[in-house]
């Protein structure tokens, strides 16, 4: 107690000296002005390096789109009914990723630097998977602009509302519940809540589907919010393990 005492009054002492000692606080506030000047080149690299990896998620992501444009005539819309009703199979392919995405969404940019380690390791380093089909992906942006945006309502939350689309996420959620990869505590209820509700002002992205219409399989089969590892390689060896419903998504760890 009278180490901290000590302590206290050696502080106390050293504010009321620079209180008292009129040519320090200048020197202390010019101090403090060299010191934002001097940080702001590294916030400036922070920032700029933050919207370089947001432009580098997007334009990969923009090469799997399926976009909102056309209503419901989009090719987000035809996918989502293909998906229902099995079509997908024969218009996409037997099996593949379905991500929801954003601009502005730093896990988007973490999970796209998995999604392309996967896709660059898929029939090298990694371990085979248990099909010999290709790697799919396919992507959604949140946050799309079209002529169907309107200041009430943005293009994705008039997808969200049509007929149909809202069962697709309802019946995807319980998919989710369902899943070994949640019942292991992998995924939260509250994330699937959201999921469940569609509802476009809280939407999470990246939302990760895995689409399987294999012999056990009919459509979704596995819902993950995001890709959690340590590296690139752990972060796309989970997606691996996704499309193979392995370790994780089948009960073991």
């Amino acid at each position: 107690m009278n180490i901290l005492k000590a302590i206290g009054a050696f502080f106390v002492r050293i504010g009321r000296w620079i209180k008292d000692t009129a040519w320090v606080q200048p020197l202390l506030i010019v101090g403090a002005i060299f010191a934002v000047i001097f940080s702001i080149p590294s916030i400036t690299s922070w920032i700029e390096g933050l919207a370089e990896d947001a432009k580098s998620s997007e334009k990969y992501y923009q090469k799997f789109q399926r976009s909102l444009a056309g209503g419901e005539t989009s090719e987000a819309d035809k996918l989502i009914a293909d998906i229902q009703d099995g079509d997908a199979k024969s218009s996409v392919g037997e099996k593949f990723f379905l991500v929801f995405v954003s601009e502005d969404c730093s896990a988007c940019s973490e999970s796209k630097e998995a999604f392309e380690e996967l896709e660059k390791r898929w029939k090298s380093t990694l371990a085979p998977s248990s099909d010999d089909l290709p790697f799919k992906l396919v992507s959604i942006f949140t946050d799309e602009e079209t002529d169907e945006t309107t200041s009430r309502e943005s293009a994705f939350q008039q997808f969200l509302n049509r007929e149909g689309n809202g069962e697709f996420f309802s019946d995807a959620a319980l998919v989710g519940r369902d899943s070994y990869y949640h019942l292991n505590g992998h995924s939260s209820e509250s994330d699937l809540d959201t999921l469940e509700a569609a509802d476009p002002e809280n939407f999470l992205t990246p939302t990760i589907l895995l689409i399987d219409f294999s012999d056990d399989y009919g459509g979704v089969s596995e819902v993950m919010f995001g890709v959690t590892g340590d590296t690139k390689l752990q972060k796309a060896e989970l997606l691996r393990d996704c499309w193979d419903h392995a370790n994780k998504f089948e009960g073991k760890e």
